[in-house]
């Protein structure tokens, strides 16, 4: 038994001094850090749009379409862009706009891109005519939850 004791004890003491070498060459391998730049959270838009009648809908939904196969097509930082339709109101739709960055993605590539610079006008002046009502809200991503599993 005292010799089963011993080998066990010392079986124990060197996994023990093992793993204080494995750890000390790791702390002693590990790079330092560097100082990185953390990339700004995703951007997003939620714009509900309320139009007056069907044919106000259809002109938005004929004119909005151009942009959103442009978004698709030609702007990779553009995560999400969906035109969604309500199932409680027909005349009320929510477009949903997700980018990797604001100042980028949303500001400077999507904003000025031909089919937006083409369409903004037209909605405007749906507005100006009380074709549709929008509001809407801008949001920084929190990073809690994801945003679309049928990719």
């Amino acid at each position: 038994i005292h010799c089963r004791y011993e080998l066990i004890s010392a079986i124990l003491h060197h996994l023990g001094s093992s793993q204080k070498t494995s750890q000390q060459s790791r702390k002693m391998s590990t790079p330092k850090s560097t100082t990185t730049t953390k990339a700004p959270p995703p951007f997003s838009l939620l714009v509900t749009l309320q139009f007056q009648d069907n044919d106000s809908l259809q002109f938005f939904l004929k004119e909005i379409a151009p942009v959103a196969k442009h978004v698709k097509e030609n702007e990779p930082d553009t995560l999400a862009y969906e035109v969604l339709l309500s199932d409680k109101d027909p005349l009320r739709v929510l477009v949903l706009e997700r980018y990797r960055d604001k100042e980028n993605a949303y500001l400077t590539v999507h904003k000025s891109s031909e089919p937006f610079l083409n369409f903004r006008p037209k909605l405007a002046q749906m507005q100006e005519q009380g074709k549709v009502t929008i509001s809407g809200h801008s949001y920084s991503d929190s990073m809690i939850g994801f945003g679309d599993r049928l990719v």
